[in-house]
């Protein structure tokens, strides 16, 4: 069996793995759109790759462009098997997919009328509604934390990333002439202590590896550093009556924002005359889905709904879905907030608020998500004087902002933490979704911590080769494992020991049977055998 990495290899962007079994049938896990540069948004063309009228099935990890916007074009070449993600991705990806589609459509639209003036044959787009509507027909739910048999001899599973509603990592159990191959996919992975979500779980251990890099070669400022930042930039900017205007992806980065200013509104520290502008159709359709699902929130945002507050409401918050609210907004005279898409500033209604304001000395731009190279986005942050914006050159007066804290991917220190409860000796890792540089540095670390793993850096289009490594049906191919079972017994052994010790110590009002109990139980579990020993 073989896995060809389509995408997300040495750049953050066009995630896509194609996986051929050994009898040649094949199914991909991401399919993921290219944004950034015109040479490598190219790519996005070359269809033929994906084997679109062979592959049984698609797996998407998470539903963000870069994982996802890729899949209609694929139905619109001859894709009409299942697509396979978690039910709140699934979710999203009926919004996003239709808003990406209407991009490309207006794209194409408009490059056909210039081709035209040149004498030249108009352009079609890369997908269009009807492929996305397509598209959206065939999603089928996955639960989490639970192993599917999606194909014959495919075994799925898949954790909580803790990187956006609904993200997911993924294990898959190969089978193939011989035996079987774990293969881990880690998907994007966030931070522990993230607004709204949960952090990320454990992945059972993996044979081969593919793992994110955005950040491999630096660390973020803390969470709460970057919030009192963000206060601070508007409240500045109310101070001088200029806007602040925050590029935002519609999903998770705009819900963290909105999170962290209705905090600050409840403290008492948003100006209460500044409106904030949520600038994005597809940002308040994706916050509606937000609020659907607080099943899938953190302790500390269910504790706000408990506790009668709206963790994405406050009084100076302002929707603006038409595109007559969104000229509006230029319109206003004073101090505002204005977060509008893209995240990158690559396309959307962010671009007409940058035409307007990015001169004026007394605006605020404030960059909160990673930036890919060619972007408008990482112009700014590189200290570009100027920009183009609609065919034309805007000079940079504004004051721009880079603030790493609300991101959605875990840094080096975190990526690291996360591959230590996997590694282990011959575990291979290639690291993918991640600027070169990110990578490099990435394995450098890895390397030096976890010397009995081996790293690789895949290019483009490259295919590894895997071999079966564990006979069917042996434990390793079990979704648990031996080492889960070690894991969960001494994770239940040092509970018992720490209760037990706590109620000889402190005193305790049960009675002595129950004490009893839990000694016996804990004698029990020293008694037990290790997984290992009973193989």
């Amino acid at each position: 069996m073989k896995i060809t990495c389509l995408g997300a290899a040495r750049t953050v962007t066009g995630s896509s793995y194609l996986v051929e079994k050994d009898d040649d049938s094949c199914f991909l896990v991401d399919c993921g759109l290219f944004q950034g540069s015109r040479q490598i948004e190219r790519r996005n063309w070359l269809g033929t790759v994906y084997r679109p009228k062979d592959l049984e099935a698609i797996i998407i990890t998470h539903a963000h462009i870069d994982h996802s916007g890729l899949t209609p074009r694929v139905v619109r070449l001859g894709y009409n098997q299942p697509i396979h993600a978690t039910e709140a991705t699934c979710e999203l990806l009926r919004i996003l997919w239709l808003d990406s589609a209407h991009i490309q459509e207006m794209e194409a639209e408009w490059q056909s009328r210039k081709n035209k003036r040149q004498g030249k044959r108009g352009v079609e787009p890369l997908y269009e509604t009807r492929d996305a509507e397509a598209a959206i027909a065939l999603l089928r739910p996955l639960d989490m934390d639970k192993e599917y048999a999606l194909l014959p001899g495919v075994r799925a599973h898949f954790v909580g990333a803790g990187h956006i509603l609904g993200a997911a990592s993924l294990l898959l159990t190969i089978s193939g002439k011989g035996g079987c191959h774990r293969v881990g996919f880690s998907g994007d992975l966030g931070r522990p202590g993230q607004l709204i979500l949960p952090e990320a779980d454990d992945l059972p251990k993996p044979d081969t590896l593919f793992m994110e890099t955005t950040y491999g070669g630096r660390t973020h400022k803390t969470l709460d550093d970057s919030q009192r930042e963000l206060v601070a930039v508007v409240k500045e900017a109310y101070a001088s009556g200029g806007k602040v205007i925050i590029p935002a992806f519609a999903v998770e980065r705009t819900q963290e924002l909105l999170y962290t200013l209705a905090a600050a509104s409840r403290a008492g520290e948003l100006p209460e005359d500044m409106p904030v502008y949520l600038d994005s159709p597809l940002a308040i359709a994706a916050t509606e889905i937000f609020r659907r699902h607080p099943e899938l929130f953190d302790a500390e945002a269910l504790e706000l709904l408990n506790n009668g507050h709206k963790p994405f409401d406050f009084p100076n918050l302002k929707f603006t879905p038409s595109s007559e609210d969104s000229r509006a907004i230029n319109e206003f005279q004073g101090p505002a907030v204005i977060i509008a898409g893209n995240g990158m500033a690559s396309a959307g209604r962010v671009k007409h608020h940058l035409k307007h304001n990015l001169w004026r000395p007394d605006c605020h731009v404030v960059i909160v998500g990673f930036q890919a190279q060619g972007t408008p986005g990482r112009l700014l942050i590189d200290g570009a004087q100027k920009i183009r914006i609609f065919r034309e050159d805007v000079a940079v007066k504004a004051k721009v902002h880079t603030i790493g804290g609300f991101s959605a991917h875990a840094d080096q220190n975190e990526l690291l933490s996360w591959l230590g409860a996997l590694a282990h000796p011959g575990l291979k890792v290639n690291l993918m979704h991640g600027e070169e540089t990110s990578a490099m540095a990435f394995r450098r670390v890895a390397g030096e911590r976890y010397p009995g793993v081996h790293f690789h850096l895949p290019h483009w289009n490259e295919s590894l080769e895997l071999k079966p490594l564990h006979p069917e049906g042996e434990a390793p191919c079990q979704p648990a494992s031996g080492d889960d079972l070690t894991r969960r017994a001494r994770l239940a052994q040092e509970r018992l020991a720490s209760l037990a010790s706590r109620w000889q110590q402190e005193g305790s009002p049960a009675d002595a049977s129950s004490l009893e109990a839990l000694e016996r139980a804990l004698s029990a579990l020293e008694e037990q055998p290790s997984p290992e020993k009973a193989r």
